[in-house]
């Protein structure tokens, strides 16, 4: 589970490590319409010498649902049919990839599994259709900054490994609906989430190991993206693969770190069971049909870091970012912000990753780990009281924020007098060690964990450490690793 390259990556050193320069291709973008059949000639983009055969799908032989009752994307609050592209199972789109099987839908899209018609072999792909007002642009701006080499890469001539743990790009290209035009984004198809993992596993958290593992990716994959000055921000989230629905609106943590598939028969069975057994679904119209969706749960291999529709290029920005929860205690000041943001998160994650709530990457590491959760959302009605019960919070567990921190906001002098003391409109919670709050260590084990959350929860950005400053912790790595590199 979560496959480690550790082959590639023993050479990574906290101050950078060489990676070659990876070859960079610019995306295809086709204009492109539908079609259930294969194109005429002289369009040779489906040369059966070069590429394979398309599938001719049932079209009989499944439940049909009565027009009245609302299904899959129908039930969301402000679904606009016209909105949608009217995809068909064995729709050619593209030029080369046919629809085998619809995966998930959301408020901007719906998600299908595709077949690479170009490719001799069952190469699938991941097809996500925007609706035709929906503003993708941005997005699209986030992959195409990630394909170029970062600055460490072009110095060093080598790859970063990161690369292997951020989602990329494979193709884009636009396709005519009746009422608009539509992106679709084609990925590398993907696993359940982390989020669904540690769902669906006993007492829903995990064991140290695999959390250790987990956070190993997660940090090659933030190193990445930290070198080409992206940080990972949103504000909430509902993954297609937990419950068949995406948004763009995310931030990192479990739910959005996916497990790739190494063995590909899991895709081949959705689009055989559409040849055998084909979805339910409804028909609008003649040109209208929604489909149910195929749940994907496998995967075995890499953590790959996806969900861009919220990221943010650059050193320095404002307002708000993250889900209220996660938030680091600068976004919740409105003080300016950067990718430290993410090391805040990712120290929730790792102690996430041992409960079902799934938090940012530090915050990430708490909550795979600890049943209880470090931060939560405290007054859901007035965010004022919120942030205030929130920043009592981290006072409790941080102790008061240093002279250097209160100065670079006004909004501090709420929270905290002259000399730091909280003065807040809220009470300040009875002061807890974050070592009281740890349950799964013990002894010499439990002081290295503290030490290691340490380096994400810090009040000032500048001291949490960088992600590849943190993969090289001793927890991840092992006390003998440390003793080596001291003595060498």
């Amino acid at each position: 589970m979560f496959a480690r390259q550790f082959s590639r990556c023993s050479p990574f050193t906290a101050s950078g490590r060489r990676f070659p320069s990876p070859s960079i291709s610019g995306f295809q973008c086709v204009r492109a319409s539908s079609s259930s059949s294969l194109p005429k000639k002289p369009d040779t983009t489906l040369d059966t010498e070069k590429g394979s055969r398309p599938q001719r799908f049932p079209t009989s032989g499944f439940e049909l649902f009565d027009a009245g009752q609302l299904i899959e994307e129908e039930n969301l609050p402000r679904y606009e049919r016209t909105e949608y592209y009217p995809m068909h199972i064995g729709d050619i789109v593209g030029g080369h990839y046919q629809v085998v099987g619809k995966l998930g839908y959301g408020t901007t899209s719906t998600v299908w599994l595709a077949r690479d018609l170009w490719s001799k072999e069952k190469l699938y792909r991941v097809l996500k259709v925007h609706i035709h007002t929906a503003p993708y642009g941005h997005e699209l701006s986030i992959f195409y900054h990630l394909k170029k080499p970062i600055q460490q890469e072009i110095d060093d001539k080598e790859e970063h490994p990161g690369r292997d743990h951020v989602r990329k790009l494979e193709d884009f290209f636009l396709v005519d609906g009746p009422h608009g035009e539509h992106a679709v984004f084609v990925m590398e198809p993907m696993g359940m989430s982390l989020g669904t993992m540690q769902a669906r596993s006993p007492k829903q958290l995990f064991e140290p190991m695999l959390v250790k593992s987990a956070i190993d990716q997660v940090l090659l994959g933030l190193a990445l993206l930290h070198g080409a000055d992206v940080a990972h921000t949103g504000r909430q989230l509902i993954p297609y693969i937990l419950t068949n629905k995406c948004s763009s609106d995310v931030d990192l943590h479990a739910n959005n770190l996916l497990i790739d598939i190494l063995d590909t028969a899991i895709l081949s069975r959705v689009e055989d069971a559409e040849m055998i057994a084909p979805s339910a679904r409804k028909k609008i119209n003649d040109t209208v049909t929604v489909y149910t969706s195929h749940y994907i749960l496998g995967g075995a291999g890499p953590l790959t870091i996806s969900d861009f529709g919220q990221a943010r290029i650059g050193k320095e920005h404002t307002g708000f970012a993250m889900p209220t929860q996660y938030r680091a205690p600068e976004v919740i000041l409105d003080m300016s912000w950067g990718t430290p943001v993410n090391m805040w998160s990712a120290g929730v994650l790792v102690g996430a990753l041992f409960s079902l709530d799934a938090v940012p990457a530090n915050l990430q590491t708490w909550s795979l780990l600890e049943p209880e959760s470090l931060f939560r959302i405290y007054d859901a009605d007035s965010p004022e009281l919120n942030n205030a019960h929130h920043l009592a919070a981290m006072t409790s567990l941080l102790g008061p924020p240093p002279d250097k921190f209160r100065e670079r906001g006004l909004a501090c002098r709420k929270y905290w007098d002259e000399q730091g003391q909280w003065k807040g409109p809220v009470p300040l919670p009875p002061s807890k060690p974050l070592a009281d709050r740890i349950t799964v260590f013990e002894g010499e084990e439990k002081g290295v964990f503290v030490d290691f959350l340490e380096c994400f929860l810090a009040w000032l950005p500048e001291d949490r450490l960088l992600a590849a400053q943190t993969y090289f912790h001793m927890w991840l790595r092992g006390m003998d690793y440390n003793i080596n590199e001291e003595q060498g």
